[in-house]
Protein backbone atom coordinates (compact mmCIF):
# COMPACT_ATOMS: atom_id res chain seq x y z
CA UNK A 1 0.00 0.00 0.00
CA UNK A 2 1.26 3.41 -0.79
CA UNK A 3 2.22 6.29 1.70
CA UNK A 4 -0.63 8.26 1.08
CA UNK A 5 -3.06 5.80 2.04
CA UNK A 6 -1.49 5.59 5.32
CA UNK A 7 -1.31 8.98 5.41
CA UNK A 8 -5.04 9.65 5.23
CA UNK A 9 -5.65 6.59 7.23
CA UNK A 10 -3.70 8.82 9.92
CA UNK A 11 -5.34 11.44 9.15
CA UNK A 12 -8.89 9.93 9.44
CA UNK A 13 -8.30 8.60 12.78
CA UNK A 14 -7.51 12.09 14.02
CA UNK A 15 -9.98 13.43 12.67
CA UNK A 16 -12.20 10.60 14.29
CA UNK A 17 -10.34 11.78 17.50
CA UNK A 18 -11.09 14.94 17.28
CA UNK A 19 -14.87 14.56 17.19
CA UNK A 20 -14.35 12.62 19.86
CA UNK A 21 -13.06 15.73 21.56
CA UNK A 22 -15.79 17.86 19.91
CA UNK A 23 -18.44 15.48 21.60
CA UNK A 24 -17.67 16.04 25.06
CA UNK A 25 -18.04 19.82 25.12
CA UNK A 26 -21.59 19.52 22.75
CA UNK A 27 -24.06 20.29 25.78
CA UNK A 28 -27.35 18.76 23.56
CA UNK A 29 -25.96 15.20 23.49
CA UNK A 30 -27.64 12.41 25.64
CA UNK A 31 -24.34 10.38 26.60
CA UNK A 32 -21.40 12.05 25.98
CA UNK A 33 -19.23 9.75 28.13
CA UNK A 34 -20.03 6.70 25.92
CA UNK A 35 -20.33 8.48 22.28
CA UNK A 36 -16.84 10.44 23.02
CA UNK A 37 -14.74 7.01 24.77
CA UNK A 38 -16.12 5.03 22.04
CA UNK A 39 -15.01 8.23 19.05
CA UNK A 40 -11.37 8.48 21.21
CA UNK A 41 -10.64 5.24 21.22
CA UNK A 42 -11.41 4.46 17.59
CA UNK A 43 -10.04 7.35 16.07
CA UNK A 44 -6.70 6.77 18.50
CA UNK A 45 -6.69 3.46 17.27
CA UNK A 46 -6.91 4.12 13.77
CA UNK A 47 -4.23 6.56 14.11
CA UNK A 48 -2.05 4.40 15.23
CA UNK A 49 -2.64 1.50 12.64
CA UNK A 50 -2.40 3.84 9.72
CA UNK A 51 1.22 4.95 11.63
CA UNK A 52 2.26 1.48 11.77
CA UNK A 53 1.24 0.91 8.43
CA UNK A 54 3.30 4.03 7.20
CA UNK A 55 6.01 3.12 8.81
CA UNK A 56 6.03 -0.51 6.75
CA UNK A 57 5.08 -3.06 9.37
CA UNK A 58 2.12 -3.19 7.46
CA UNK A 59 3.52 -4.03 4.23
CA UNK A 60 2.57 -7.23 3.92
CA UNK A 61 -0.75 -6.71 3.48
CA UNK A 62 -1.93 -6.44 0.08
CA UNK A 63 -3.60 -2.84 -1.64
CA UNK A 64 -5.74 -1.89 -3.92
CA UNK A 65 -3.65 -1.92 -7.14
CA UNK A 66 -3.03 -5.65 -6.08
CA UNK A 67 -6.31 -6.69 -6.19
CA UNK A 68 -6.52 -5.11 -8.96
CA UNK A 69 -4.45 -6.87 -11.04
CA UNK A 70 -1.71 -4.24 -11.61
CA UNK A 71 2.48 -4.49 -11.48
CA UNK A 72 4.62 -2.91 -9.05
Amino acid sequence: MGKVFWAWTILAGLLLARMGYNEIYAPETQSPEITATLLLTGGLLIGLLGATGLVGLLGWIPGPAARLGAKK
